[in-house]
């Protein structure tokens, strides 16, 4: 009785004598993966990133890397207080009727990753134990008061922040921090000072006021919600978008794997199926992972598995014929003649494996063959040489 199991159990053991005969006796510690990367690996030297190093911007409790900053000499002297008196006597006015003519817009300084700005007047106050500010909520345990007014000066008199430039990095944050406005009491602020702030989700900051004067920009805030954005105004000196970095590709693995579907015992020429799986990882955090089918030398059905998946098969790729070699002959090294997802592969695992069919329809998955075991697939470096139909390899460090 015919039984195709036997007949393949056959089949393989003749491909394993034969492989012994022709290259000699496989050492156990024979690694199929030829490739830099395996290597690498092996020793425990995979390649790290090289990182630019990171200014932190110290905070002002260490925690977020950001802090005030003072002005080198030169920029605190163009910004010192007379300056800022001088606008006020001059602009005083000006501002005043801007922000009342202005509309509000959506807060959204994202865009930025940094501001220089001077805390410039806050807004009349019938209550002089008012503090007015404006805060980041950094997590559920720290807020950071970016500004506050002064409860015993009203706005038309300026305030002692006048001479004291502030620096923000915004480059930092938690993802989750968030901006909020509020209006509180001096007992109110001393208790939250260093604390958390409950419910600060309740005063999260969505709209200001931005308006121009005299080629200076003020942003304007309404921190107790009655919709006066004179509560506190600040003279912004100096706004930075971050650079737009060019995306490029941080990290590439590529591999190439060639194997022998047992279609010709004994042939040794592996390339049945030749294919270039390539993982790229992209500075934006993108990642990329393609194969391509280079060659097909053999006549049988091929179907090509990633992680257990199927991700490419000869007979389902329009213009194939099965019982077709390609590129076997006449080498094209650049030739396509399938492309595929295989996000799946991991090319330290190399689980990629070849489902063939077989004359006798019997189905034989063809795996990542283990160390110091006969091969019917290798990888090697993706830009590697495959042999012409029916020519050997000439020894297995012919795949180094």
């Amino acid at each position: 009785m015919y039984d195709a199991n036997v007949v393949n159990q056959n089949i393989v053991k003749s491909y394993e004598q034969q492989f012994v005969e022709a290259f000699g006796p496989v050492a156990e510690t024979q690694s199929w993966d030829f490739t830099a990367s395996a290597k690498a690996s092996t020793r425990g030297e995979a390649d790290e990133a090289d990182d630019d190093p990171v200014l932190i911007v110290q905070f002002e409790d260490d925690t977020y890397g950001l802090e005030w900053k003072w002005k080198d000499s030169q920029s605190k002297a163009n910004l010192n207080q007379n300056a800022l008196n001088t606008i006020y006597k001059a602009d005083l006015e000006d501002i005043k009727s801007a922000v009342a003519n202005t509309a509000a817009q959506p807060w959204n300084i994202d865009q930025y990753s940094n501001i220089l700005f001077r805390v410039f007047a806050t807004s009349p106050c019938d209550n002089t134990k008012t503090y007015m500010r404006v805060g980041l909520h950094l997590d559920a345990e720290k807020n950071w008061w970016v500004a506050q007014t002064n409860p015993k000066l009203k706005w038309h008199k300026g305030t002692n922040y006048m001479d004291h430039p502030r620096y923000m990095d915004l480059t930092q944050l938690p993802e989750d921090a968030f901006w909020f406005v509020i209006a509180q009491t001096h007992d109110e602020a001393k208790t939250n000072k260093q604390g958390a702030l409950v419910k600060a989700s309740d005063y999260k900051l969505t709209t200001f006021k931005e308006v121009v004067v005299n080629g200076n920009t003020f942003w304007c805030f309404d921190c107790n919600r009655d919709g006066n954005y004179e509560d506190m105004i600040w003279w912004v000196e100096a706004t930075k978008k971050p650079v737009e970095e060019p995306v490029v590709v941080v990290s590439e693995v590529a591999k190439r794997y060639m194997m022998e579907d047992l279609g010709s015992v004994g042939d040794f020429d592996f390339n049945d199926c030749v294919v270039d799986l390539t993982k790229r990882t992209w500075s934006d955090g993108k990642v990329e992972t393609k194969g391509v089918v280079r060659a097909l030398g053999g006549i049988l059905d091929i179907t090509i598995l990633i992680d257990g998946k199927q991700v490419w098969s000869k007979n389902g790729q329009e213009g194939l014929d099965v019982k077709t070699m390609y590129n076997t002959t006449s080498i094209d090294k650049n030739a396509v003649y399938g492309e595929f997802d295989a996000s799946d592969w991991q090319p330290s695992e190399n689980n990629i494996s070849f489902a063939v069919k077989g004359a006798n329809a019997q189905v034989v998955e063809i795996e990542f063959p283990k160390t110091g075991s006969i091969p019917q697939m290798v990888a090697v470096e993706a830009g590697h040489d495959w042999m012409t139909e029916r020519s050997r390899v000439p020894s297995i460090d012919w795949f180094k």
